[in-house]
């Protein structure tokens, strides 16, 4: 049945092919003259060579009509026959003299990835890999990378080819490589031209070599790398030139750095966040932040702004490293126009959102876009725009001039304590010590350095302590009157020389200190994958192990040095603070273990870093009570009275206590400190305002008119 069916198929096919040939395609297109057919041949042999003529010249024909429509004929595709390929400038090698490893793509003449090679940046997670510290981003087809570029007037005559300049191969027209290694390439610069051959645009990126001076070793070259930016520069040129007869007119948009990693995410408190810095008119940097969820809002709003200022630098920074756009080169000059700078580059500046991670937006994806000015462009003109992306770890001696972007490091209203501290950090490490060592020792020479204040206060709580029997019977005695006690508390402490708020006081100086070296540590890379003891890397949590499942607000991973850090602080709450001698006492140490409570949960995802600080910090301040206590005890007691039972202070009177004072006049008055003066002056003031009362209420008993009769 099968092999009748394809007879027939065949049979019927074959009757239509024959019955077309022979009938109906004679009539739709009627054979042209052999003479006709070889003068199109002719006129095609004349054309020159690689260029396709733009209207095919057509003889003649009788009856033809003159003025019909010419058809164009397709413009040249010869971009579409450039190779894709990866071009990698810089080495991977510390040794090299470069510092960074960058690979260029032919699609887009885009920077894919971009590597440090210092032994010091590794990747967390295989320490044996180099820091990748730009990436591409891709969703299905969409992909997005640095320094990608986008020219409308070329995407608009490059869309007969079904392309534009993202996704366009550009040709290499040049490699320079490295004079004293051929393998490593140093620059390439890359073309693209409009199918019509009107417009050319070329990017140019460059690395520049900073090789180990001779004479110095490589603890010099250290000192080098932490210092001169100029290693981390990625340089880019981007150049229009007008091939045409006529002017042109156009301008492009420039895409910030892409793929810098979020590190450490689950337990960071610092995400992507995008800066500009704009040029004020004397040339300082006002930098703006701009969080992944602003910007989200912004969109939602729809209202992204557009800033028209000069900015200095822009780009995305993360806890450690930061990617960092800056207009660079001879021909950028901004202006002071209007009372505003402004930029010969561009015309505006905007947050861009790459991707939106719909579970934690501030983990999304951010950039900035650069929007030139109008370029305009006279026959066989060009016109070349410079720029330098920084990549590299925030630290202060790296983002100093010419970038100017040291306000990044996000040291806070503590600064200049924040810089002391790790300038110690580092002169520390630099004698030779590990920096966990280090933080120890940093620890000391703080805790030494408060020692006075710290002696002050740990004598105070002692006395204070002491003092509790007495404040106890004085709370009884005046348990209804607590204007008597407030009165017999202060008289009582100015009696034993005791001042309370000099406990407080060396607290409030340690405050700038504390956050100073907080805030320190917690933005020192130096830190960043530094191992001590079993710590792996004292900016992250210690994570001795993973747990079999998740502890709410805590995660899986189990941190040994939080738990230990918040003992000790339990454990100094336990040694000397005083015991609760009413419900309110009570009260506050409720309220403070709560507290601890709440401390453990907060310090659980610091960098082990911090909490060796506290560790040893905690410790010092055990041993130094210790010292003060034993110390106390070999001295007899400050306070009047070694009976508790026996009160020596009594609420009386000012004027009760002054004639007590007048008879006693072989005993020289007690010191008044500053609370007794202070309560003396509250008890004058009051005793003429009940003064002043009494004349008032005396005048009215008298009554309007009545006089005293005189006695006779």
């Amino acid at each position: 049945m099968e092999q009748k069916r394809l007879l027939l198929f065949v049979t019927l096919s074959a009757s239509m092919l024959f019955v077309w040939q022979l009938f109906i395609f004679p009539k739709i297109a009627p054979p042209q003259p052999a003479a006709q057919n070889a003068a199109v041949e002719n006129d095609l042999k004349d054309a020159p060579p690689g260029d396709a003529p733009l209207v095919a010249k057509k003889p003649d024909l009788p009856g033809a009509d003159k003025g019909a429509e010419v058809k164009p004929a397709p413009p040249k595709a010869e971009l579409l026959k450039n190779p894709r390929r990866t071009i990698l400038l810089g080495s991977l090698d510390p040794d090299s003299g470069y510092f960074l490893q960058t690979k260029i793509s032919t699609q887009g003449a885009s920077l894919v990835e971009a590597h440090l090679n210092d032994p010091l940046y590794r990747d967390l997670n295989n320490p044996k890999q180099p820091l990748k510290i730009l990436d591409q981003f891709e969703a299905g087809k969409d992909y997005k990378r640095s320094l990608d570029l986008d020219v409308e007037q070329l995407d608009a005559k490059l869309a007969a080819l079904n392309t534009d300049c993202h996704s366009a191969d550009w040709k290499v027209l040049e490699l320079v490589k490295d004079p004293d290694d051929a393998k490593i390439v140093q620059a390439v610069r890359l073309s693209l031209m409009a199918p019509d051959g009107s417009i050319e645009v070329q990017k140019k990126y460059e690395l520049k070599k900073y090789p180990v001076p001779e004479g110095k070793d490589s603890s010099e070259f250290r000192e080098f790398r932490d210092t001169d930016q100029a290693g981390y520069m990625v340089h880019f040129d981007i150049k229009v030139i007008n091939h045409s007869q006529a002017l042109q007119k156009l301008d492009y948009q420039l895409l910030g750095p892409i793929g810098i990693p979020l590190e450490n995410a689950e337990n960071t408190r610092k995400f992507r966040d995008l800066r500009i810095g704009f040029l004020q008119d004397d040339k300082s940097v006002d930098t703006k932040i701009f969080t992944a969820p602003e910007i989200i809002e912004q969109l939602n709003a729809q209202q992204v702004e557009k800033y028209s200022r000069a900015f200095q630098f822009a780009g995305v920074d993360i806890q450690y490293f930061a990617a960092l756009l800056t207009p660079d080169g001879k021909n950028y000059d901004p202006q002071l126009i209007n009372g505003e700078m402004e930029s010969n580059y561009s015309a505006s500046i905007e947050p861009v959102l790459i991707q939106r991670d719909l579970r934690l937006e501030t983990q999304s994806r951010i950039t900035v876009k650069v929007n030139s000015k109008d370029l305009d462009l006279a026959p066989g003109a060009d016109i070349t725009h410079s720029y330098a992306m920084y990549t590299g770890p925030k630290r202060e001696s790296l983002l100093g001039p010419p970038l100017n972007a040291t306000e990044i490091m996000d040291l806070g209203i503590f600064g200049p304590v924040a810089k002391l501290m790790l300038w110690l950090l580092t002169t520390l490490h630099g004698f030779g010590l590990s920096y966990g060592v280090a933080i120890i020792g940093l620890t000391i020479l703080v805790r030494g350095s408060l020692y006075p204040l710290s002696r002050k206060q740990a004598v105070g709580a002692q006395k204070m302590k002491e003092l509790q029997p007495q404040i106890a019977e004085l709370k009884k005695k005046y348990a209804d009157d607590k204007e008597k006690l407030g009165r017999a508390q202060m008289e009582l402490f100015s009696k034993n020389n005791y001042n309370p708020l000099a406990g407080c006081l060396p607290i409030f100086m340690q405050l700038p200190i504390f956050f100073g070296l907080y805030t320190a540590l917690n933005n020192a890379v130096q830190l960043r994958g530094t191992p001590f003891l079993w710590v792996d890397n004292l900016a992250a949590p210690d994570a001795l192990f993973q747990l079999p499942f998740a502890i709410p607000f805590l995660g899986n991973q189990f941190n040994l040095l939080p738990i230990v850090t918040v003992g000790l602080f339990v454990m100094q709450q336990k040694l000397f603070m005083p015991p609760p001698t009413d419900k309110d006492q009570e009260l506050q140490h409720k309220i403070m273990n709560y507290m601890m409570i709440g401390m453990g949960f907060m310090f659980y995802h610091v960098p082990a870093g911090l909490c060796v600080y506290f560790i040893a910090s905690s410790l010092w301040g055990i041993c130094e009570r210790k010292l003060l206590d034993y110390q106390s005890k070999r001295r007899p007691a400050t306070v009047v009275g070694t009976d508790p039972n026996v009160i020596e202070v009594e609420a009386k009177s000012k004027k009760t206590q002054n004639r007590k004072n007048k008879t006693e006049d072989n005993e020289p008055p007690a010191k008044k400190g500053w609370f007794a003066r202070l309560q003396e002056i509250a008890d004058q003031a009051q005793e003429q305002a009940a003064l002043n009362e009494r004349k008032q209420q005396n005048s009215k008993d008298r009554g309007p008119g009545k006089k005293s009769k005189k006695r006779r």
